[in-house]
């Protein structure tokens, strides 16, 4: 997997949560500390028997002390299957656990079947025998982390990414409202994320569906969460004033106009496509409705800020 939105969203939901993968699949905590993230020591050479860091885990988070004496964690996001890093899971446990002289566990969020299978074929295959612990849509149900008085965010958005990513889009879309109900700036990152998870076509029938619905529902969205994917809260503080100065009709305009101009951002920004200040500025200035909500739509797909204009 490339590192982009999708890879480094999944990583944060892990930083965030270090023992999500143990409380998903039901595994005791083996210690009562928080791991916190050490990736960055992994990065730098030395001198050592460990100086070769080049292609060392997606993400290294070490706990010491506590009641069980500290653990290490390592993750890794694989979108395909990739035979390669499937041989280095093994290294990388040895490697960081006489490091650290901790028990070490590898978690793996596979989108591909056939890089689950590789993995689990560790511990059911030949040796060496090797127990990681691999979170894909066979074992993160469709609604994990919603149950009532049991919500958990960074769960609910890593199984609507799951199975967005298969094709999923009522997951995709759960988990979407999720994230919108989460403060800045976990809000932004978590919404991108599952954004970036979805297909092509997923991902621009939920723009569509999101464009289309009722005004007092997308605003009401916008009056919980104040959420930067569907109105940067500037934006809706502007419409309010707009609105108590001008007329409730108006001010809705102008939020809504905002809206669809943040919505066109975080698309591009979810895809890595990179905008420049003045680009910025042009679809935040935009008055047009249908100039921004052909943006908006269009930015699901487009490559550039020069495509997104000449298709205006």
């Amino acid at each position: 997997m490339p590192a982009g939105t999708l890879h480094q969203g999944i990583l944060r939901l892990f930083k965030d949560d270090p023992w999500l993968a143990f409380d998903l699949l039901d595994i005791p905590r083996p210690t009562d500390g928080t791991p916190i993230d050490r990736r960055a020591e992994v990065d730098i050479e030395g001198a050592d028997a460990f100086h070769v860091r080049q292609g060392f885990p997606d993400l290294v988070m070490v706990a010491k002390g506590g009641s069980g004496g500290g653990v290490v964690i390592t993750v890794e996001a694989q979108k395909k299957a990739d035979e390669r890093k499937r041989w280095r899971i093994p290294l990388y446990q040895i490697l960081l656990a006489v490091e650290h002289q901790l028990p070490t566990w590898a978690v793996v969020v596979s989108f591909s079947k056939r890089m689950s299978e590789l993995v689990q074929d560790w511990s059911q295959g030949h040796p060496p025998k090797v127990d990681a612990l691999v979170l894909d849509i066979g074992n993160v149900p469709v609604d994990a982390g919603r149950e009532p008085g049991q919500e958990r965010p960074t769960a609910a958005v890593l199984a609507a990414a799951l199975h967005g990513y298969a094709g999923d889009l009522s997951a995709a879309r759960n988990g979407l409202r999720v994230a919108l109900s989460l403060p800045q700036p976990q809000r932004r990152h978590y919404a991108n994320t599952v954004l970036a998870a979805l297909p092509k076509p997923e991902r621009e029938r939920l723009m569509r569906e999101l464009l289309v619905e009722e005004e007092d529902e997308l605003m009401e969205i916008e009056r919980q969460s104040g959420t930067y994917f569907v109105g940067h809260d500037e934006g809706l503080r502007k419409g309010r004033r707009e609105g108590r100065r001008e007329g409730l009709d108006k001010g809705l305009l102008k939020g809504r106009r905002l809206a669809l101009g943040e919505l066109t951002l975080a698309q591009l920004a979810s895809r890595g496509v990179p905008v420049d200040a003045r680009s910025e500025a042009r679809i935040r200035r935009s008055r047009s409705m249908a100039q921004l909500q052909r943006w908006a739509l269009r930015a699901a797909s487009v490559t550039s800020v020069d495509e997104l204009f000449a298709l205006a």
